[in-house]
């Protein structure tokens, strides 16, 4: 099912040019203070036009010691009329006494999201201008690049239609271990669970992260920094 849904994708649609490069991207995962793990982050293009955006995210140093956790998510999509529109997504966290698997199929032909989650299975309407969580990170990228920072995004997480306002916060000079960059900081605001998810982005990347942190009550502030950074020769 998933090679035909690819291959059979509007290519027409998806021939149009991304605004954002293609790249792969090493952060450095923290935990409040302590260094955790790495995130590898990639954005790829097949020979039919479809893109993909991959994360993965593993334990590193003394954690690997005691994780062995491996986090996964892929994101296939096709830029439509300038936006992009998701077509598969798949999310595995395994190395745990408690491996999870989710998928969701999008089908624009009817406007249903087809989503498996472990044993559960169901349906969820959708419409334009909804993403899968992990195109929701790169949608907003895009979006900055364009000059046109959205109020609220809509995004398909956990089997449920999420709605994330997001705001500007100011500016700011950042250092890396790839290098000093003035970022445009980006906030999104999750008031139900007090959630805070702040993203640094750096205009000389196309407005990629360099640094984004989750901060929730109660809970450790989570971090990633980026490291290393190549774009693909073919841009």
């Amino acid at each position: 099912m998933t090679i035909l849904l690819l291959t059979t994708a509007n290519t027409a649609a998806s021939a149009a040019a991304p605004t954002i490069p293609l790249y792969h991207a090493t952060y450095s995962v923290g935990r409040n203070d302590l260094r955790i793990g790495n995130a590898q982050f990639s954005l790829t293009k097949s020979k039919n036009g479809i893109y993909t955006y991959e994360s993965v995210t593993q334990a590193a140093g003394l954690a690997a010691l005691f994780f062995s956790d491996v986090i996964t998510e892929i994101s296939h999509f096709t830029v439509t009329d300038g936006q992009l529109q998701p077509l598969l997504y798949s999310y595995t966290h395994t190395g745990n006494d408690h491996d999870r698997s989710q998928s969701i199929r999008f089908d624009w032909n009817r406007d249903i999201a087809y989503i498996a989650d472990g044993n559960n299975h169901h349906t969820v309407p959708i419409e334009k201008g909804i993403y899968d969580r992990a195109l929701a990170q790169l949608a907003l990228s895009v979006d900055m690049k364009a000059g046109h920072l959205r109020e609220t995004y809509h995004v398909l997480d956990h089997g449920k239609l999420h709605s994330y306002p997001m705001k500007h916060a100011g500016k700011a000079q950042l250092k890396t271990p790839a290098g000093t960059y003035e970022t445009v900081i980006i906030a999104r605001d999750d008031a139900k669970k007090g959630r805070v998810t702040t993203f640094w982005l750096a205009p000389k990347l196309d407005f990629l992260p360099v640094q984004m942190r989750q901060t929730e009550p109660g809970k450790a502030t989570i971090s990633l920094v980026l490291t290393d950074i190549k774009f693909d020769a073919a841009n």
